[in-house]
């Protein structure tokens, strides 16, 4: 499969699912990986390679049964804004509020701060055993899940994504890929095609799903401009008017260059005392999200009912929690 592809072949489903399992069986060397990523930076993955290398890696990862429906609340990464950590924040929030959350994350590859670096930094132990993960969403409404513990046979690509610094393929399949396989989906994407990709992915699942693409290239809704979002149900435009927030800046968003900076937002945001900005782009994408998981609510009710659980101290009460168990 990896000769058909450096000849410029197009993979069916079923033969990208061969090469994902050549890959994770070390079948190909740090020079042929190097090359596959290549490939698919100078050209767009197309849908039947996507979905044959998901149903690859979710065959082949460790399984987890969760005992209560959960939502992820996922990004792509890779929009290269050095934003902070807008979905975790979200799924620490979502918990706090009611939702069930199975959040799938892993170190950034082209960034400071991905969802593991920021839990990494404030001391969190990941898990690898189910029946923990079981005994954190009984404990704290949501569970953390540290992709490379679920995906062991990724772990001859990891140096080499690290090395490159870029955003390849791999973080495509990040948010398909939770090995819980949780019922509800948030997801952000900074690539409209691969946003549409997703949608049509979905679509053929039992999944509640939202997923969500900036105009402007961010990985989740940003305020800084219209939002597209793919659902079940319908596929809208929704701008910070939806949300009855002011239009954003691309500054506004910004982490700083360091894990110190971003772990000073991430805190902040839990204890209220985030920037105007800062407060509302995270309140817009947990009220979507929390929206996907209860589509009775209006998003006027889960924008109230995600303030009310930073303003409370619910969410930053949980953080602590969560971090010092």
């Amino acid at each position: 499969m990896f000769q058909k592809l450096c000849t410029g072949h197009i993979l069916s489903e079923r033969e990208a699912y061969t090469l994902m399992l050549d890959l994770a069986s070390q079948k190909l060397n740090d020079y042929q990986i190097s090359i596959l990523i290549g490939i698919f930076q100078t050209r767009h993955i197309s849908l039947q390679e996507l979905n044959g290398f998901k149903n690859a890696l979710l065959e082949i990862a460790i399984k987890i049964d969760l005992h209560k429906p959960c939502i992820d609340v996922c990004g792509t990464g890779g929009d290269k804004k050095k934003t902070f950590n807008i979905s975790t924040l979200s799924a620490i929030i979502l918990a706090s509020a009611g939702v069930p959350v199975a959040k799938h994350g892993n170190f950034g590859a082209s960034s400071v701060s991905g969802s593991s670096d920021i839990l990494k930094y404030f001391g969190h132990q990941f898990k690898s055993n189910p029946s923990e993960l079981n005994y954190d969403l009984e404990k704290h409404n949501i569970c953390f899940i540290h992709a490379p513990l679920f995906h062991p046979s990724l772990k001859i690509a990891s140096p080499i994504r690290k090395s490159l610094g870029i955003t390849t393929f791999f973080n495509l399949l990040g948010p398909m890929v939770n090995p819980a396989n949780p019922k509800y989906r948030y997801i952000g994407t900074f690539n409209s095609k691969i946003a549409r990709m997703y949608n049509y992915m979905l679509q053929e699942s039992k999944h509640h799903y939202t997923i969500v693409h900036s105009l402007d290239g961010y990985d989740e809704i940003s305020l800084t401009s219209e939002t597209k979002v793919y659902s079940n149900t319908k596929e809208t435009l929704i701008s910070n008017a939806d949300f009855g927030f002011k239009k954003l800046q691309t500054e506004d968003l910004h982490a700083g260059n360091t894990i110190e900076s971003a772990a000073e937002i991430f805190v902040n945001v839990l204890q209220n005392k985030g920037t105007n900005a800062q407060q509302e782009v995270v309140l817009a994408n947990t009220a979507l999200a929390m929206n996907c998981y209860y589509s009775n609510l209006t998003l006027t009710e889960c924008i109230a009912k995600s303030k009310e659980a930073i303003e409370s101290k619910k969410a930053y009460n949980l953080f602590k929690n969560i971090i010092n168990q």
